[in-house]
């Protein structure tokens, strides 16, 4: 469980640059932690910033945060939130910290790239959220259950002894709600102008392939998942000249883009009438 002084945006580093290239944030999925998820020893201390975000940040300049939140496997650990809760509680937590005014990519893992998912199609519901579709520039998912997951329905048959909670309720593999976002996602990323990064594990934990490379593809056009020889919880821990991490910097270098030529843009887009796609 994730522990209460972490919850929210915790941030990882800050750019010494007036104008900082932009916002990363990281988000973490089932059972996850704000900080141990990524570390490659899976340390908790938020002190220890030997893991790749801040490595990300240092050798980028722009600001990293990692956001923190309580999704439990079972009922005695806790009890969680909804995805479209847990959604709407990042939406807000980036208000708060004032990110969005800057170019922004995200960084998720497992359940956090539905989360992530969610939070953009909550913010195209309010006028006043819909600046950070405007500068989230791309999202990265590490083994995200876009069609959901077979462990979830195992926890699920066992659920007397388990006391599964809303979290693995909503991840069970083929959930009509996981595919219709998926749905959505898709036929829509591509108007945002969002890009979209994503990896799959090859290796199972104690015999499970926790996500499949089915379910951790999402269907994107021109978008190839990459296999990547690591379990569910490794393949968030990348060393420096790990695949992963050399992928993802990469990807973050094309797609955040320099404050100036940004700030450029967004002007000519508010100097012009914009119409946003008509979802329903």
């Amino acid at each position: 469980m994730t522990e209460e002084n972490m919850l929210g945006l915790s941030p990882v580093f800050k750019s010494e640059n007036s104008q900082p290239r932009g916002d990363i944030v990281f988000v973490h999925g089932l059972a996850g932690h704000p900080w141990g998820t990524w570390h490659p020893k899976s340390k908790k201390d938020n002190q220890d910033l030997d893991f790749w975000p801040f490595w990300l940040g240092e050798e980028l300049q722009a600001n990293v945060w990692t956001f923190g939140y309580d999704a439990p496997r079972s009922k005695y650990s806790g009890w969680g939130m909804s995805l479209f809760d847990q959604a709407s509680n990042l939406l807000e937590y980036l208000e708060v910290k004032d990110i969005g005014d800057r170019p922004l990519i995200f960084v998720t893992h497992s359940m956090g790239g539905l989360v992530v998912k969610d939070l953009i199609r909550t913010a195209q519901n309010f006028d006043d959220k819909k600046a950070i579709i405007q500068q989230t520039q791309g999202i990265v998912f590490l083994s995200t259950p876009h069609q959901g997951s077979h462990l979830a329905n195992l926890i699920d048959n066992i659920n007397v002894l388990t006391r599964a909670t809303v979290n693995v309720q909503e991840l069970k593999a083929h959930s009509p709600q996981l595919r219709q976002l998926n749905e959505w996602y898709r036929q829509n990323v591509d108007n945002f102008g969002i890009k979209t990064q994503v990896f799959f594990e090859t290796q199972p934990m104690s015999g499970v392939l926790v996500v499949d490379e089915d379910s951790a593809n999402p269907g994107i056009k021109d978008v190839k998942p990459v296999a990547i020889p690591a379990d569910h919880n490794s393949i968030a821990k990348p060393g420096k000249n790990d695949l992963v991490y050399l992928s993802v910097k990469k990807f973050v270098e094309k797609y955040l883009m320099p404050p100036l030529i940004r700030r450029e843009e967004l002007e000519s887009m508010y100097s012009r009438p914009h119409r946003y796609p008509d979802i329903t």
